[in-house]
């Protein structure tokens, strides 16, 4: 079974939704919880960084949002790393913002 989510929770999406042009991980605010007795639940999400579009998705396409959480998971994995993958790990990191940087506008 599930876990229910109350209203205003935020959340992260667990899949990318390609026919609303999002992608897994976006944060959005659950404002309609829809039970349903012999299928998982169903909400009603908004935000996004798209003003007044509401989505539906069921219960098993969101998590909720916990950036300490998420943040702490890294940290751990990061400390289970040897001293020369810790140092390809930044050198990746370091590729990676160097790369955001001259794509962004």
């Amino acid at each position: 079974m599930l876990k229910t989510y109350p209203l205003f929770t935020q959340v992260s999406l667990t899949q990318d939704l390609p026919e609303h042009n999002l992608k897994q991980g976006q944060i959005g605010t659950i404002v309609e919880h829809y039970p349903m007795s012999d299928e998982e639940d169903g909400y009603s999400i908004e935000g996004f960084n798209v003003p007044q579009v509401t989505i539906e998705v069921s219960a098993s396409q969101i998590i909720p949002h916990n950036p300490q959480a998420r943040e702490l998971v890294i940290l751990t994995k990061l400390r289970q790393l040897s001293p020369t993958q810790q140092q390809n790990l930044e050198d990746y990191l370091d590729f990676l913002l160097q790369r955001e940087k001259t794509t962004l506008p």
